[in-house]
């Protein structure tokens, strides 16, 4: 079993043990959820496997696992059934992999990012939905609906969950922004009186319209510094640059009068307005300008530009908070915390932890359950730490300074 950010072979042992005693009893039913854990990273494979048990026990079904010969030990050892084939179609989809392009007409439950556990979900109950067409919509209801009703009490957390996501950008003022910004203008040759636009996080092959829409026009602009955090032609255009990864957060921050962004970003939340150029699972969500066509998005680059110029406000006072909301949902609301699973940044120690846990954990008690029960029974776009639909269940939140 290959044991990239997994310990010793001493360690993985251990946690065979550790896993079969704790999950080795197969789930009856028959019914199967298949879990698809094709990574090599054992943080990503145990949160797939330790989800798709919890879907299994919501819905009495048994286990089927997609998975690399190296992983077969572990998901046997979760209660993976002996041929991964079901005979039947499956209940569900548990995959750390979702192609967001891909239409299901069956639930998925996308196991993501780091923390202890987080995971988006999509109910085809009207009919095939994929990730990219349906989770963005139902996310921003969810937010809606949700957050934002609940920001008075939710905003002390909110603050703090984004002063701890702050922590590379090292600026406490805006005369230090103003000064990091003048020196970064200087040492990349460019006019530090026109307002800076600055590009991240495109993908090759996806959001292409968009993204040469933005190259397009900044090519024929004349009134903005551009900067490109990937390669695009910049040759003969004296106000393009190329940055890739030359210059640090604060640099860069500090240099951005506005964001062009091809994923989620972070930045409205910290006073920086952010034009969503591209797929983002918080694209719903009210903090960032979102195009609908490549017009629009023309539209949005020109109207930001001019009154960047002017000295005006781009980023609204509600579009930083909901910023902050969404950061606070992605890092903390979503993040469940369970006894099944050390947080991600154990790295290393990642299987010897595992271990650890699950031989003092009483699964049918940790609260995993009761988030995939919750989230399962009400249909919502993920994982929650809280119960939403309690507002009580908030209320210490407000406590929190």
């Amino acid at each position: 079993m290959r044991r990239r950010v997994g310990g010793d072979g001493g360690h993985v042992d251990r946690l065979l043990a550790a896993a079969s005693a704790c999950w080795g009893n197969s789930p009856g039913g028959d019914g199967c959820v298949v879990a698809e854990a094709y990574d090599e990273d054992l943080r990503i494979v145990a949160r797939t496997l330790t989800v798709a048990r919890a879907v299994c026990g919501l819905l009495s079904a048994r286990l089927a696992v997609l998975t690399r010969a190296e992983w077969m030990p572990l998901a046997r050892a979760y209660g993976a059934v002996q041929d991964p084939r079901p005979e039947a179609p499956p209940l569900a989809l548990v995959t750390s992999r979702a192609d967001r392009a891909v239409a299901r007409d069956l639930p998925v439950v996308h196991v993501h990012g780091t923390g202890t556990l987080q995971a988006y979900a999509l109910f085809p109950d009207q009919g095939p939905c994929s990730m990219g067409d349906e989770l963005p919509a139902r996310i921003g209801a969810f937010f809606e609906r949700h957050v934002w009703p609940h920001r008075d009490l939710i905003r002390p957390s909110a603050e703090r969950v984004a002063w701890r996501a702050r922590s590379d950008y090292q600026v406490r003022t805006d005369t230090e922004r103003r000064q990091l910004r003048h020196h970064g203008c200087a040492r990349l040759g460019i006019d530090a009186d026109r307002p800076t636009i600055a590009v991240f996080r495109h993908t090759p092959d996806r959001d292409t319209e968009l993204f040469d829409a933005t190259v397009d026009y900044a090519a024929a602009d004349e009134s903005a510094n551009w900067l490109f955090h990937d390669p695009v032609p910049a040759a003969g255009h004296p106000r393009i640059r190329c940055v890739g990864a030359t210059l640090s957060t604060t640099m860069s921050w500090s240099m951005t009068d506005v964001a062009v962004a091809f994923g989620d970003s972070d930045l409205p939340g910290f006073g920086i307005p952010v034009i969503q150029a591209g797929w983002a699972e918080g694209g719903a969500c009210g903090a960032a300008h979102v195009p609908g066509s490549p017009y629009e998005h023309r539209r949005l680059l020109a109207d930001a530009i001019a009154k960047q110029a002017k000295g005006e406000p781009v980023l609204g006072p509600e579009q930083r908070e909901r910023a902050r909301l969404w950061l606070w949902l992605r890092r903390c609301g979503s993040d469940v915390p369970s006894q099944l699973l050390p947080h991600w940044e154990q790295a290393d120690d990642y299987a010897r932890a595992l271990a650890v846990n699950l031989r003092h954990v009483e699964p049918g008690g940790d609260p995993l359950y009761a988030a995939v029960r919750r989230m399962w029974e009400r249909r919502e776009p993920m994982l929650t730490r809280f119960d939403f639909h309690d507002p009580a269940a908030l209320i210490p939140l407000g406590n929190a300074r």
